[in-house]
Order: structure tokens, then sequence, then C-alpha cells
């Protein structure tokens, strides 16, 4: 590997032992694609059990946002976190990816012009779009309308981080003098010194588990809140769902809070009229970015320090392609793409 120094000086770094500090889905997905080079991976992790990794649902669709723009670069991420999380599947000796589609309830009548706007204009070309009228529809309340398209998936990043755990060396601390250090805490980044420069802010997340005993549906549904059928052991979907989920940019202690799961419930109850048993309620901290994207690279300043952060809501989709960029940069000085890229952020001396 080439890195370049102050004078545009050239020498070569030769990457052996890569030590990865914090294993969520960010530190699993670098430490797979080290693997697959066949280098030294070792981790050190506080294994939180509730970080927004777990507790997220990992779900990848290709339309965003309630002015239902096409999710960036959707295809292409969609297509590389597939076949990345397909092989952590197969180590598992398990699928950890779902193929669903999902209905998108109209919250509002201008959603019905943004959705003919870009729908004429081509801009779902590349999805099996259905529009669907206003009125009830198997069970769910359509005021003004909504859509139908496939292209969605679900990433069980619970398993994806426990199978790759399960292949790596994991020490209590960092080792002396490994040949790089890959800094993958999430957004506790912005608390040590020296990654407090990156633009993360912080956003939480809640979630429920609940019951819907009068429902039986087989894809997602959302109007901003989504529905997510729990599969059955058989694959079969029952009565077991989630909610989620909330995006409070202030509020940054991860404990749940009644606010949020009202907030959910009222939603999910403007979708579906049953009656909602929850069963469990869950919160984390996510890595978000205003700019809803990865902050990957190597510190302007130590050589030997890379991180990897900020995937927030997109995590699953976009993780597996950011990896990717970073271990190209670690193990052969290749650019990263300026979206990605940290070192745009520095403004130290």
């Amino acid at each position: 590997m080439c890195q370049r120094g102050a004078a545009g000086s050239c020498w070569k770094v030769y990457v052996r032992h890569i030590h990865i500090v914090g294993f969520g889905i960010a530190g699993a997905l670098i430490a797979h694609e080290l693997l697959r080079q066949g280098l030294r991976v070792t981790i050190s992790d506080t294994f939180d059990s509730e970080s927004s990794s777990r507790v997220a649902a990992g779900m990848i669709t290709p339309i965003t946002g309630k002015r239902l723009k096409p999710t960036w670069r959707g295809p292409e991420l969609t297509s590389i976190a597939e076949r990345v999380y397909r092989e952590i599947g197969e180590q598992a000796e398990r699928s950890l990816w779902r193929d669903w589609t999902l209905r998108r309830v109209f919250r509002e009548p201008q959603m019905q012009t943004w959705f003919a706007d870009r729908h004429q204009r081509g801009e779902f070309n590349h999805l099996a779009v259905h529009e669907i009228a206003p009125g009830e529809h198997d069970g769910t309340n359509f005021p003004f309308g909504g859509f139908m398209h496939g292209g969605v998936a679900t990433v069980d990043l619970s398993s994806v981080i426990e199978t790759v755990r399960g292949r790596v060396e994991c020490l209590p601390t960092i080792p002396e003098q490994p040949d790089a250090t890959v800094w993958c805490t999430g957004y506790h980044a912005l608390y040590h010194e020296l990654w407090s420069w990156l633009p993360i802010e912080p956003s939480k997340g809640e979630i429920l588990d609940v019951q819907i005993p009068d429902l039986r549906i087989d894809h997602i549904l959302t109007n901003g809140t989504w529905i997510l059928p729990v599969p059955e052991s058989d694959g079969s979907c029952g009565a077991t769902y989630r909610i989620g989920a909330t995006h409070d940019w202030d509020d940054h202690d991860p404990r749940p809070t009644e606010v949020g799961r009202d907030y959910l419930l009222q939603q999910a109850m403007m979708m579906v009229s049953h009656n909602i048993i929850v069963t469990n309620h869950r919160a984390a901290i996510r890595p978000s970015t205003q700019f809803k994207r990865p902050l990957v690279g190597r510190h302007p300043q130590y050589a030997d320090q890379y991180v990897f952060t900020g995937l927030g809501t997109k995590g699953a989709l976009q993780g597996p392609w950011a990896a990717q960029q970073l271990v190209a940069l670690l193990l052969e000085g290749s650019p990263l793409d300026n979206d990605v890229d940290c070192a745009r952020w520095w403004t130290k001396g």
C-alpha cells in the first residue's frame, strides 16, 4: 500500500494485522472484507446488546422519505449488500437476507402529486410499482392512496455481527502496534480526541415489538412509521410485528420513552384498526449524519488510524459498499469516493 506524506512522497506499508475498535455492523463488515483478504483481524468492544446495530430492523428500501425520492445509488448499493450478506449467511449456514414487498400509505394529498411526478419521469422504472387507490385494502387504511413496490429487504444484523465475530480474535484492549486500527465506535467517535471533528449528529431511535392478533400480512407497511412482520421459524408471517422507528436529534439518553411508545402506536393505528399489544420496547442512539452518508477514511495526521462510522438509518444498505471503500484504501491506497471521505471535514492544522 502506498501512502503519501505532506510533501507528496510515497512509501510502502505492508498490512498484515488490523485491529477494530467497536463491533457493531460497521466493525463486522470491515472484518468480513479483511478476512476475505486473508489478514489477521482482532477486535475490542463492549458488546452492548442494545447498540443501534442490534436494535435496528436492518431494512433496505429503494425509496425514501415522504417526498418518495429514489435511494442514493440504490441499485448499485443493494446489489453489493445482497452479495455480502448472502456470503455471511453461507458462513452462518442460514439466510440472513429476506426479500419483501412494501406498501406505502400516503399521509397527505401532496404525496399523490410527488408520486405521480416521479413515476412519470421514470424514477421508479427499476421497480415493480403498483398504485393503490384511496380506501381500505387488506385491513390497511389508505386515506389518500398509496403504492406498492418490491426491491425491499431486511437483514438480520445481529446474526451478521455474531457470525463474523466468531471468526475473529477478541481482545480486552487495543494490542501493541497493529499495522492499522479502525475505529467503528458509532456516535461515541464524537467523544474521542482522534475523531471529535467528524460531523456526526446522533439520533435516537425507538422500536416496539408487538403482537397484532387480528392482522395477517406478508408485506411491510409504512406511512413514515413502518410495521414489519416478524417471520415464524418456518418463514411464514404470523401475528408478531415490529413497529419503528422514531428520530430524535435532541435526546441522547438510550432508554425508551413513553413519548416514543405513544407516537409509534398512534402512527401504526392510523394504518391498521386492530388491537396492538406491546411486548418489548427498545431504543438506541444512531451515528447519523445530516447528509445521510457514512464517514470513512484515514486520519489526516496519523497514517495508521482509520474510521468507519455515520451509518445512521441506511447502515444495512450503505455499510457493505462503504466497508469495501475503506478496505481498498487500507490495503491498496485506492482513493475514497468523495461522498464518504471523512478527510473533507478536517479543519484542524
